[in-house]
């Protein structure tokens, strides 16, 4: 008999956050077997060494080949569990319970996906200000989508998918936002998804000026694929928006924007998403 879970990541240098991600996922206390599956599109950082270090299933492809929709619907097909978890390579499942708190809800035969709930950790000199402070996502496409979709967005940072949905609902080729693809799908065709609150992990980033825009732009482009439209005006509302300049202002005070990606976010996110979305073709890395 095979796995009841699979637990799938897609790496490429993912360092010793990753590292951290496999301690919690091999820590985690079941009732249940589970297996872990990572296909790598081109780590040179000491990932693949990680990965064999436990007992990994683990594929190689070509940097060149890789594809959000495709490569995660190669990564379910390697899968043997009856359910499919997705976990980013920079998250880290909190405590021990995390994998039963995010399959279990699967237990019941009208849920088709369940999504986790992610935190931020709890050192807040290595956070980025405006995750710190909940306005990462302060713009108005975000705000269209949640208010769409019963306020839940599908992450596949960390969720769990019924196989059989997957199977019967495959990604295909995806530029970027593949968990909102997925999402609007089953949204579409009726299937519920549940909100684990329980299942908590830690996640967050830190940017440069350049990554910050690189990610914001990808965003927006990601919207465009879901039919979310971020106009010159939402553009313009966010750039002006009383509580982000509120919060400008006192992140300087405090000291505590420190960084100069976090002084330009106010105006890096709402341009950059309003590029994607309405002007860029590809994945920009």
């Amino acid at each position: 008999m095979g796995p009841r879970a699979s637990i799938v990541y897609l790496t490429k240098n993912g360092g010793e956050i990753f590292r951290k991600s496999l301690e919690a996922v091999y820590a985690q206390q079941v009732d249940f077997d589970y297996e872990v599956i990572a296909v790598d599109s081109g780590s040179t950082d000491g990932t693949l060494d990680i990965l064999k270090s436990y007992p990994v299933r683990l594929y190689q492809i070509p940097p060149d080949e890789f594809n959000f929709g495709l490569t995660r619907d190669y990564g379910f097909s390697l899968a043997q569990g009856e359910i499919l978890v997705v976990l980013s390579q920079d998250a880290v499942p909190v405590g021990t319970s995390w994998l039963h708190d995010i399959t279990s809800p699967l237990d019941d035969d009208s849920i088709a996906v369940v999504q986790g709930m992610d935190i931020l950790p709890g050192d807040g000199d290595n956070l980025f200000y405006w995750d710190k402070v909940g306005l990462f996502y302060h713009t108005r496409d975000c705000k269209k989508w949640m208010a769409a979709y019963d306020n839940i967005g599908v992450s596949f940072t960390s969720c769990a998918i019924r196989r059989t949905v997957w199977e019967g609902n495959p990604m295909g080729r995806i530029e970027m936002s593949e968990d909102k693809v997925f999402q609007k799908r089953m949204r579409g065709k009726g299937y519920k998804i549940f909100f684990q609150r329980e299942a908590k992990d830690y996640h967050s980033h830190i940017y440069t000026a350049t990554s910050l825009a690189k990610r914001c732009e990808n965003e927006g482009l990601g919207w465009r694929n879901v039919d979310i439209e971020y106009s010159f005006m939402d553009m313009l509302k966010d750039i002006f928006k009383s509580e982000i300049l509120f919060h400008l202002i006192r992140g300087l005070y405090t000291l505590e924007i420190s960084r100069f990606s976090e002084l330009l976010f106010p105006l890096i996110r709402p341009i950059f998403v309003y590029k994607g979305n309405k002007f860029s073709e590809k994945y920009v890395c």
